[in-house]
């Protein structure tokens, strides 16, 4: 990409791996997103605190044996699993709480982007994300991407879920600063209210008035240049906002989806993260999960 092309891109890229092979996919996605980007690539591994017991491998052992170095083993790992594009990268392998270091890892390297991938597969579709990377979608102050896919292409076709917020337009200039040549389409989902009433018809085309202005208004709003903002197609449908999300990126094969939040902790927890949740465990295709920064709330 050109340097005006990279202008908004993450300047470092954190890939947070557990050296298993469902990370091999992140890995290779935080690889190509750093070449791309021409960004410094970090990659971190936290290892659980070393148990206190006497070495089980015992006396009879050869004589050539020596007691593994954890840390040393881990950057070995890595370095294995890098190949080539070692020499690109830096490693960090620190022991302790994963979220907690790997938190302290982004923030020391000025990291704009967290990369990792699912914890495992549950079967039927479904991947279970894991205390780590929940801690790290809750807390992390810069957007963190949750890789499920091969990173077979760069990301073309990219869903932006939106409710017309401070947050989602948060979400959306940060897609197009990062993905400024992908095509992007703006998913609204929203209900119809008095939905007892037996005619309708009114008062879903007044609803639909209202939302197609509304969403108008939200992107001519968005600091965006003419070339972008010709490619962004907005999507709005009547109907719960995670179902229009979940069927949208199946059926139409999304590389990526982004999903925008206003917070952390409890109201995080109950509004936005459990359909974040749900999204990295049962659709399709990666997610990138952006938080908006206090300062801009």
């Amino acid at each position: 990409m050109s340097d005006a092309a990279n202008a908004g891109a993450p300047k470092t890229v954190l890939l947070a791996t557990d050296l298993s092979c469902r990370c091999d996919r992140a890995l290779d996605r935080a690889i190509r997103l750093s070449e791309r980007w021409d960004a410094r690539l970090v990659v971190a591994h936290v290892l659980a605190p070393a148990p206190e017991r006497p070495d089980p491998v015992g006396r009879d052992v050869p004589a050539w044996y020596r007691t593994p170095d954890r840390v040393e083993s881990a950057r070995w790992r890595i370095g294995r699993d890098l190949g080539s594009e070692l020499a690109h990268a830096e490693v960090r392998v620190e022991e302790g709480d994963p979220a907690e270091r790997l938190l302290a890892i982004a923030e020391q390297e000025a990291c704009d982007l967290i990369v990792t991938g699912v914890a495992r597969e549950a079967g039927l579709g479904r991947m279970l994300i894991g205390t780590t990377i929940n801690q790290l979608v809750r807390r992390s102050s810069v957007p963190v991407l949750v890789v499920k896919d091969r990173a077979a292409s760069p990301y073309h076709h990219i869903a932006v879920a939106t409710n017309f917020s401070d947050a989602s337009r948060h979400a959306l200039e940060t897609t197009a600063a990062f993905f400024p040549t992908a095509d992007i389409v703006l998913l609204h989902g929203y209900d119809l209210p008095y939905g007892g009433l037996h005619d309708k018809t009114d008062v879903s085309r007044r609803m639909r008035e209202m939302e197609d202005e509304q969403g108008a208004d939200f992107l001519a709003s968005v600091p965006i240049d003419d070339a972008l903002r010709k490619r962004i197609r907005v999507l709005i449908e009547q109907g719960n906002p995670e179902r229009l999300i979940w069927e949208y990126v199946s059926n139409k094969g999304a590389d990526l989806t982004v999903i925008g939040s206003h917070g952390r902790g409890a109201l995080f927890d109950i509004l936005i993260g459990s359909m974040t949740k749900r999204l990295l465990e049962s659709a399709a295709g990666d997610l990138l999960v952006v938080i908006q920064p206090p300062a801009e709330e």
